[in-house]
C-alpha cells in the first residue's frame, strides 16, 4: 500500500501577507516532501451583484480563470525565491475565503494562512478569515506575519509565524 504524500494548504490573495504564507509553506512543503495545494478564493459574480444591486457583465468562469493567472504568476515568483520547489496544484473557488480554506482543510494535513490579506473585514489581532480558519479548520493552521525580510524564519514568533 503506497501513502498519500502530506498536503499543505495554503491561502493566496495577492497580498505580502500570503506571500510570506505561501513562501513559508512552500519551504515546509519541500522539507516534508508534501504536495503543495494554493488555494485562492473569490467572491461570485452573481452574489457580488445581487448584493450592489448591479449587473457583472462576467461569468464565474471567467473570474476564475483571471484569478488562476495571476495565481500562477505568483506562484511562480515565489518558487523562483527558494532553493527547491514541491509539488504543487492549484485550487480556484468561488465562495468567502474562510470558509473555501476551511473546507480545503478537510483534506489536508496542515493549512497556512497570512496574518492578514486584502479582504475589507479584519479583527483586531488577525484577519477575518484567518481567524476563521484557526478557529474551524480540521488540521493544523499557522498564521504567517509577514516580515520584511524574505526569510520566514525572521518573522517567527511563540505562536503566530
Amino acid at each position: 500500500m503506497v501513502e498519500s504524500p502530506e498536503v499543505i494548504v495554503v491561502g493566496v490573495d495577492g497580498s505580502e501577507p500570503s506571500r510570506a504564507a505561501l513562501r513559508y509553506a512552500a519551504s515546509d512543503a519541500v522539507r516534508r516532501g508534501a504536495l503543495l495545494r494554493v488555494v485562492a478564493a473569490f467572491e461570485s459574480a452573481g452574489v457580488f451583484g445581487a448584493r450592489y444591486s448591479v449587473p457583472i457583465p462576467v461569468s464565474d468562469e471567467t473570474i476564475a480563470h483571471k484569478i488562476e493567472l495571476e495565481t500562477r504568476a505568483l506562484l511562480k515568483e515565489v518558487l523562483d525565491t527558494l532553493p527547491a520547489a514541491p509539488s504543487v496544484d492549484i485550487v480556484v473557488r468561488p465562495g468567502p475565503t474562510g470558509s473555501v480554506l476551511v473546507d480545503e482543510s478537510r483534506r489536508a494535513d496542515h493549512l497556512v494562512v497570512g496574518h492578514r490579506g486584502l479582504g475589507d473585514l479584519t479583527s483586531f489581532l488577525l484577519g477575518s478569515s484567518g481567524l476563521h480558519c484557526v478557529l474551524h479548520a480540521h488540521c493544523t493552521v499557522t498564521v504567517v506575519r509577514h516580515a520584511e525580510s524574505d526569510d520566514p524564519v525572521t518573522a517567527t514568533g511563540s505562536s503566530i509565524i
